[in-house]
């Protein structure tokens, strides 16, 4: 469903004054006097699309950006003021069928005058086609919102020249995907397949994170996780591996936007530390929901699928440290095939993953000495304490699952001596690991000082702190119950012995 608070308010240039109610109808008829003649938007995209990229309009005017493409005639300019004066004003009053009229001339007659035909564009036509009811009219507009992303993404370079934020191309791949999403379902013919989403979604996220970008917004991120679920949903055995990277693609593209709360937080500025968060915990705690609620991270599904790729993957390096985060990640480091591609990533290039893979076989195999070496060699292959407190979150997160929790204590709190900065996630697992033992007050305090340590964590420290708390009120109350329970059979035995004694006599 759309959410147009997740695409903002429309911003309006400020140098665009509003004409006013009696002028707007004079000019109005003027417009209607003139007989501008109509051409397809896939012309007129054609037109102006090709040839211009590398134009350059920086420090120019708005009267020079309309007269690009109208010769600098003067009464040209005049009328494109005019237009862009009634295309904001028509968006204001969500009068969609005259904003058409006016986007339309903008784009086909100053495409260079304001990002605004780019940037508003697409909220307008989605509201046509949702407001529209005759088909083959939706299915026009839905052609023309692809087409307007074509040539924005064909002019990008001659727009950010001007523009006060400066767009990348995958910032624009992913309102893109956004829109395909929510529009092209609905729209007869538009040739909607949840495959062309999925590839609108990965290409845009790839461009981000390969050449930069403003951010990968966190409703985006969601969008995309929920499309891979539907993917994964329509085919869970061929598509079980693609799910489970992208699980922890959208994971750590959230964690990464936390962190940089946290360096805003840092840096004094509280409130973009709280509007990042606001943007991605939300997102992220819904990824993780869905992600536990598919079953996808079922452990032998996931061992089945990488005993299988062994053969191929046992002299590819990074497919071998993939596949072992991917089943460290989903609680398949303690079968047989994760030790065996540690082994071989370990033998090509050891790793402090490969390392702790091996360290992890030794405790199974009993070999407390060994687990011990390869632990420790784990924090040698590190070159950086900063790196080595996260070695230490990994080892406790090991020793965890194979309920050594004293010793993931431990590492838990070295890891905060090698890096502080690391003192809310470790606090985080240590709530964890005290939860598992049944010690919920020290989880409860745990799971606070992690919030309060380290705001990229407190979302997910807080949702851990309710559900312990709401485990101590149901340990309560079957307390309660056993209690109640235990005092009634007492009751009922002395009642039974009072009479069985009193027949006796």
């Amino acid at each position: 469903m759309f959410n147009s608070a997740a695409l903002g308010k429309l911003k309006y240039s400020t140098y665009l004054c509003i004409t006013k109610r009696n002028q707007t109808n004079k000019f109005k008829r003027k417009i209607e006097n003139m007989n501008i003649k109509r051409i397809t938007f896939a012309f007129a995209f054609a037109a102006f699309a090709g040839g211009v990229m590398a134009q350059d309009f920086s420090g120019s005017s708005l009267e020079e950006r309309i007269g690009y493409t109208n010769n600098n005639n003067e009464d040209s300019i005049k009328l494109g003021r005019g237009y862009i004066s009634m295309f904001q004003q028509t968006m204001a009053d969500k009068n969609w069928k005259d904003a058409h009229i006016n986007f339309k001339w903008l784009l086909q007659n100053a495409p260079y005058a304001v990002n605004g035909i780019y940037t508003q564009g697409p909220f307008l036509l989605y509201n046509l086609i949702q407001s529209e009811t005759d088909e083959a009219k939706r299915l026009e507009y839905f052609n023309e919102l692809m087409a307007l992303f074509d040539a924005r993404q064909k002019n990008l370079d001659a727009l950010n020249s001007f523009a006060k934020t400066t767009s990348t191309l995958g910032d624009v791949l992913s309102v893109k995907a956004d829109y395909y999403n929510w529009t092209a379902p609905s729209v007869k013919g538009s040739g909607y397949t949840l495959n062309k989403t999925y590839e609108n979604y990965s290409q845009a996220i790839k461009m981000i994170n390969e050449k930069g970008g403003r951010e990968i917004e966190g409703s985006v991120l969601q969008n995309f996780f929920l499309v891979s679920d539907a993917m994964y949903k329509s085919a869970p055995n061929a598509l079980r591996e693609q799910y489970l990277q992208d699980y922890l693609d959208s994971k750590d593209a959230c964690e990464k936007m936390l962190q940089l709360a946290k360096q805003a937080q840092a840096e004094g500025d509280s409130t973009k530390a709280n509007q990042l968060v606001a943007k991605y915990d939300g997102p992220l705690a819904f990824i993780e929901s869905t992600f536990s609620q598919s079953g996808a991270a079922d452990s032998a599904q996931i061992v089945n699928i990488y005993t299988k790729k062994f053969e191929s993957y046992k002299t590819d390096i990074a497919k071998l440290n993939s596949a072992l985060t991917l089943m460290q990640q989903n609680d398949c480091d303690n079968s047989d095939i994760y030790y065996q591609y540690a082994e071989a990533a370990y033998a090509i290039e050891p790793t402090f993953t490969s390392a702790i893979g091996l360290a992890q076989k030794s405790q199974k195999d009993g070999n407390a000495d060994k687990m011990l070496e390869y632990y420790e060699k784990a924090l040698e292959l590190s070159s950086s304490d900063a790196n080595r407190g996260v070695i230490c979150l990994n080892i406790s997160n090991g020793l965890t699952k194979s309920e050594s929790y004293t010793g993931a204590l431990t590492y838990a709190e070295r890891a905060i001596k090698y890096n502080p900065d690391l003192a809310g996630k470790a606090f985080l697992k240590q709530a964890n690991i005290y939860a598992r033992l049944g010690q919920y007050n020290d989880a409860v305090a745990y799971c606070t000082k992690a919030a309060n340590a380290d705001i990229t964590v407190s979302g997910t420290a807080n949702r851990l702190k309710e559900n312990i708390q709401k485990a101590q009120a149901n340990q309560a109350a079957n307390e309660r119950a056993r209690r109640a329970y235990e005092e009634f059979i007492a009751r009922q035995k002395a009642e039974e012995d009072f009479w069985t004694r009193g027949v006796k006599k």
